[in-house]
């Protein structure tokens, strides 16, 4: 018979994104099995144990670093939230609100997602086939809650929705 760390092993693993960075993000170093992509030009400085640590010895610094860490913990919080909705649909518009929260600019007409998002890298960050991406995103243009623009999103909506709570 095979053992359970036997079968996690002979099943294929989906690939899942945790986290759309902006500039000054704070990142823990990758684990092995993480890989770190962009989808811009980017730069990433890494810090050693000595630099962090000497770092964290100036109050304002470390204040700093802080706030970063208490910010991308609520990214990934409010991530990981969006995966309770049970409807695909609802589970991307989740998304692209807080992506247009943290990457979007306030055009005519709505807020625009600056980033360049496939189908298959939104299934990546709401935990869905690419196929069913491109279906609830049917449902959200059907709906008027989004215009595609190329690659990016404008999302039909008031820039105040992104400031309040119920995002």
């Amino acid at each position: 018979t095979r053992r359970s760390s036997d079968l996690s092993a002979a099943r294929p693993k989906r690939r899942i994104v945790v986290s759309f960075c902006s500039p000054g993000t704070l990142l823990p170093s990758p684990h092995s099995d993480e890989q770190l992509a962009a989808l811009a030009d980017s730069t990433v400085i890494s810090l050693g144990p000595r630099v962090l640590q000497s770092l964290l010895q100036l109050p304002s610094a470390a204040s700093e670093i802080v706030d970063a860490l208490l910010e991308a913990l609520r990214e990934r919080q409010e991530s990981l939230a969006q995966f309770a909705s049970v409807g695909h649909a609802e589970r991307l518009r989740g998304k692209l609100l807080q992506l247009a929260r943290t990457h979007g600019t306030v055009v005519s007409g709505g807020v625009r997602v600056e980033l360049p998002l496939t189908h298959e890298l939104l299934g990546q960050a709401v935990g869905s086939a690419r196929e069913t991406v491109t279906l609830a995103l049917r449902t959200l243009e059907r709906e008027g809650f989004l215009v595609r623009e190329g690659r990016l999103y404008r999302l039909m909506i008031s820039p105040d929705i992104l400031d309040s709570d119920e995002v």
